[in-house]
């Protein structure tokens, strides 16, 4: 008789915990899926950041240029750095204002990205290593 119940109970634990982990894992709260959303939404503006960079900037700060009297700088490690080529102090708001306004024979890039766009590509270049 308690053979008989202990496998009766031993089929009843088998049964029911595939379908408990089926719940835990089907039900995220709401904070798992805003975070996992966040986290699409950082790895798409990663992307669209180095699709700008590579698009916009790397053809004049990766490449050497002869007929340049001055040389681009080379943007890898940029963040890492004190000062800007300029003099300026290295910031994310000057360089969004060097990326906007331009400088020197850089040219401005406020009719060409969007505000958004402009906050991606700093977000790459704070990566850019």
């Amino acid at each position: 008789m308690v053979r008989g119940s202990l496998l009766v109970a031993g089929v009843l634990v088998l049964v029911m915990l595939p379908a408990c982990n089926k719940k835990q894992a089907g039900s995220a709260g709401p904070n798992t899926q805003a975070s996992a959303q966040t986290n699409a939404q950082a790895s798409n503006a990663a992307l669209e950041g180095e699709w700008l960079y590579e698009n916009n900037c790397a053809e004049c700060h990766e490449t050497l240029h002869p007929d340049l009297l001055k040389q681009p700088p080379n943007l890898h490690g940029l963040f890492r750095r004190r000062v800007l080529p300029s003099g300026a102090p290295l910031t994310a708001a000057q360089i969004r204002t060097t990326i906007i306004e331009g400088r020197g024979t850089m040219p401005a890039f406020d009719q060409r990205l969007r505000e958004v766009d402009v906050d991606n590509l700093i977000r790459f270049l704070q990566r850019l290593n």
